[in-house]
Protein backbone atom coordinates (compact mmCIF):
# COMPACT_ATOMS: atom_id res chain seq x y z
CA UNK A 1 0.00 0.00 0.00
CA UNK A 2 1.29 3.54 -0.73
CA UNK A 3 1.24 5.89 1.94
CA UNK A 4 3.04 8.63 -0.14
CA UNK A 5 -0.33 10.60 -0.97
CA UNK A 6 -2.26 10.55 2.41
CA UNK A 7 1.26 11.68 3.98
CA UNK A 8 1.58 14.43 1.35
CA UNK A 9 -2.15 15.35 2.63
CA UNK A 10 -1.11 15.26 5.94
CA UNK A 11 1.86 17.46 6.20
CA UNK A 12 -0.37 20.01 4.02
CA UNK A 13 -2.92 20.26 6.58
CA UNK A 14 -0.89 19.95 9.28
CA UNK A 15 0.74 23.33 7.63
CA UNK A 16 -2.50 25.18 7.01
CA UNK A 17 -4.04 24.75 10.36
CA UNK A 18 -0.61 26.11 11.53
CA UNK A 19 -0.90 28.83 9.39
CA UNK A 20 -4.73 29.75 10.08
CA UNK A 21 -4.45 29.09 14.24
CA UNK A 22 -1.35 31.27 13.92
CA UNK A 23 -3.67 34.30 12.88
CA UNK A 24 -6.34 33.52 15.03
CA UNK A 25 -4.74 33.17 18.00
CA UNK A 26 -4.07 36.95 18.67
CA UNK A 27 -8.01 37.48 18.39
CA UNK A 28 -9.14 34.65 20.76
CA UNK A 29 -5.90 33.48 22.49
CA UNK A 30 -4.13 36.13 24.40
CA UNK A 31 -4.84 37.28 28.54
CA UNK A 32 -5.00 40.27 29.40
CA UNK A 33 -2.54 39.58 32.38
CA UNK A 34 -1.71 37.08 35.40
CA UNK A 35 -5.44 37.03 36.28
CA UNK A 36 -6.18 36.10 32.80
CA UNK A 37 -3.70 33.86 31.15
CA UNK A 38 -3.60 32.95 27.32
CA UNK A 39 -5.72 30.19 26.21
CA UNK A 40 -3.32 27.73 24.53
CA UNK A 41 -5.86 25.14 24.35
CA UNK A 42 -5.90 25.08 20.16
CA UNK A 43 -2.08 24.80 20.61
CA UNK A 44 -1.74 22.23 22.66
CA UNK A 45 -3.66 19.40 20.68
CA UNK A 46 -1.86 20.93 17.62
CA UNK A 47 1.20 20.55 18.44
CA UNK A 48 0.80 17.00 19.20
CA UNK A 49 -0.42 17.04 14.87
CA UNK A 50 2.58 18.76 13.98
CA UNK A 51 5.27 16.62 15.74
CA UNK A 52 4.32 13.96 14.14
CA UNK A 53 4.30 16.11 10.75
CA UNK A 54 8.23 16.70 12.05
CA UNK A 55 8.45 12.75 12.38
CA UNK A 56 7.21 12.16 8.84
CA UNK A 57 9.50 14.69 7.49
CA UNK A 58 12.35 13.89 9.42
CA UNK A 59 12.07 10.69 7.91
CA UNK A 60 11.19 11.19 4.28
CA UNK A 61 13.90 13.99 4.35
CA UNK A 62 16.22 11.81 5.70
CA UNK A 63 15.58 8.74 3.28
CA UNK A 64 15.50 11.22 0.21
CA UNK A 65 18.93 12.44 1.58
CA UNK A 66 20.60 9.33 1.92
CA UNK A 67 19.49 7.78 -1.03
CA UNK A 68 20.08 10.88 -3.17
CA UNK A 69 23.75 11.04 -1.95
CA UNK A 70 25.57 14.06 -1.21
CA UNK A 71 25.35 15.44 -4.35
CA UNK A 72 21.93 16.53 -3.79
CA UNK A 73 21.62 20.08 -2.39
CA UNK A 74 18.22 19.62 -2.47
CA UNK A 75 17.71 16.49 -0.29
CA UNK A 76 20.59 17.54 1.91
CA UNK A 77 19.23 21.52 2.56
CA UNK A 78 15.65 19.86 3.37
CA UNK A 79 17.00 17.24 5.88
CA UNK A 80 18.76 20.19 7.58
CA UNK A 81 15.96 22.50 7.59
CA UNK A 82 13.39 19.49 9.23
CA UNK A 83 16.25 18.90 11.63
CA UNK A 84 16.53 22.88 12.84
CA UNK A 85 13.02 22.74 12.38
CA UNK A 86 12.75 19.83 15.03
CA UNK A 87 15.50 21.17 17.46
CA UNK A 88 13.86 24.00 17.94
CA UNK A 89 10.29 22.48 18.58
CA UNK A 90 11.16 19.37 20.50
CA UNK A 91 12.45 21.42 24.04
CA UNK A 92 9.80 24.19 23.47
CA UNK A 93 7.44 21.66 23.39
CA UNK A 94 8.55 19.41 26.65
CA UNK A 95 8.54 22.84 28.74
CA UNK A 96 5.19 23.89 27.20
CA UNK A 97 3.95 20.29 28.27
CA UNK A 98 6.14 20.16 31.54
CA UNK A 99 6.24 23.38 33.35
CA UNK A 100 4.63 26.04 31.15
CA UNK A 101 8.64 27.51 30.57
CA UNK A 102 8.45 27.76 26.59
CA UNK A 103 9.29 30.81 24.87
CA UNK A 104 6.96 32.58 22.77
CA UNK A 105 9.59 33.83 20.34
CA UNK A 106 10.59 30.72 19.55
CA UNK A 107 6.88 29.72 18.82
CA UNK A 108 6.49 32.07 16.45
CA UNK A 109 10.13 30.96 14.96
CA UNK A 110 8.67 27.71 14.67
CA UNK A 111 5.45 28.53 13.89
CA UNK A 112 6.50 30.45 10.78
CA UNK A 113 9.21 27.54 10.01
CA UNK A 114 7.45 24.48 9.75
CA UNK A 115 4.35 25.13 7.76
CA UNK A 116 6.81 26.14 4.84
CA UNK A 117 8.82 22.74 5.87
CA UNK A 118 5.64 20.71 5.79
CA UNK A 119 4.56 22.52 2.75
CA UNK A 120 7.63 21.96 0.91
CA UNK A 121 7.84 18.53 1.77
CA UNK A 122 4.34 17.68 1.27
CA UNK A 123 4.41 18.93 -2.24
CA UNK A 124 7.52 17.42 -2.91
CA UNK A 125 5.72 13.49 -1.88
CA UNK A 126 2.80 14.44 -3.63
CA UNK A 127 4.51 14.84 -7.28
CA UNK A 128 6.84 12.27 -6.62
CA UNK A 129 3.65 9.79 -5.76
CA UNK A 130 2.17 10.77 -9.44
CA UNK A 131 4.99 8.94 -11.36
Amino acid sequence: MNLAKPVAIYLKLVAAAVVVNFFAFPFYGPGDGPDDPANLDVWLVLDWFMAAALVMVLFTTWQRHNSAGSDDRSATGMFIFAVAVTIAFVPNWFHAMLDGGDDFTIWHLIDTALPILLWLEGHRIWRASAT
